[in-house]
């Protein structure tokens, strides 16, 4: 009895070995794919929106975006979707100067309901 609980128990860690390697591979799965600006870019102008691609259509009701830089955390409007699989705002105010930013993101995609998150920077230099 012993010995068959012992195979029962080798043969579930060996059938769940798989399953939990998927998990742990998915966790890198990112659905944006590029991003205006993009990502580790250096600007020559300020710019005035963000536009964030995914490779699925973006809940907008489930999105959230954040733009730290310079003046701590900016204020933006009007996210929408241009049916392009993307998000996109305007950066509000305060207006956008020299200095290194970081845009997070969070974002349910296509029919997938999990929520993905990310973040990633830019900077600006416009030499003036």
């Amino acid at each position: 009895m012993l010995l068959n609980r012992r195979i029962l128990a080798s043969l579930v860690v060996i059938l769940a070995a798989p399953l939990l390697a998927g998990c742990a591979v998915n966790r890198e799965y990112s659905p944006l794919l590029r991003s205006e600006p993009a990502a580790d870019s250096v600007l020559t102008r300020s710019p005035r929106t963000l536009r964030l691609l995914y490779d699925a259509l973006p809940d907008v009701s489930r999105s959230r975006v954040a733009l730290t830089g310079p003046a701590g955390e900016y204020r933006m409007r009007g996210m929408h979707t241009m049916g392009a699989d993307d998000l996109m705002m305007e950066i509000f105010e305060p207006a956008v100067t020299d200095g290194d930013y970081t845009v997070s993101w969070s974002t349910v995609v296509g029919d997938d309901l999990s929520t993905y998150q990310g973040s990633f920077n830019f900077s600006v230099r416009t030499g003036r």
